[in-house]
């Protein structure tokens, strides 16, 4: 999936620059600089080798699930 963003964002960013939407304004710089800082956060979450920010795990007995249930 982080693939699939990062590939999609640049499709965007390439878009955006050379349509010249917001050349003369400076949308194009801010759209360009918020556009590769989600890209690049996104690939170093996923593949970085502690690059999540909060990773949560969950552990579940199962045993005690089967009992919920049998009662």
């Amino acid at each position: 999936m982080a693939i699939f963003g990062a590939v999609f964002g640049a499709a965007i960013l390439l878009f955006v620059l050379f349509s010249g939407i917001g050349r003369n304004t400076g949308f194009l710089w801010l759209w360009l600089a918020a556009g590769i800082g989600i890209i690049g956060f996104n690939l170093w979450a996923a593949f970085g080798k502690r690059g999540a920010t909060e990773v949560v795990e969950t552990h579940e007995n199962t045993d005690s699930v089967t009992e919920r249930r049998n009662a």
